[in-house]
């Protein structure tokens, strides 16, 4: 009989290990792996300042996470690596991109970059809403 544990401390490698084992499942059932793209502001310090983290596979690509800290906000950060984000999408053959977001971030701000809200989750968490946005890029 196998014995098991429960832990609370997730490691790199365990990190690493789940993430190999969800791309194995994928290519078992026909889905492309996915692959990262990320783009970072980086400061005269070298402390990053703005991030956009994409994830893609197939023709789909995923804005997973578009930070910019908070003093440097208002400079044109986002929409920049928004537009980066879009370049890569449309010379990687990807044919749509997909975000989500909550009602007290930004969704003004993805409807600008040509996204158009496609779902809508109310009271998501304290009160707000989670939102899905798609752009068709063909």
């Amino acid at each position: 009989m196998m014995t098991y544990h429960l832990d609370t401390i997730y490691t790199e490698q365990d990190k690493a290990r789940v993430k190999a084992g969800f791309a194995t499942y994928a290519v078992q059932n026909n889905v492309p792996p996915r692959e990262e793209k990320n783009w970072i502001y980086r400061d005269a310090d070298e402390q990053c300042i703005a991030c956009l983290e994409m994830m893609f596979a197939g023709q789909q690509g995923y804005i997973k996470i578009l930070w910019v800290d908070e003093a440097h906000r208002g400079n044109g950060l986002a929409l920049k690596l928004m537009q980066q984000a879009d370049v890569f999408a449309r010379l990687s053959g990807l044919h749509e991109m997909w975000v989500d977001t909550h009602g007290y971030q930004a969704p003004e701000f993805y409807k600008k970059c040509g996204y158009t809200m496609i779902a809508e989750v109310p009271d998501y968490i304290a009160g707000h809403a989670r939102l899905f946005f798609r752009k068709a890029l063909a």
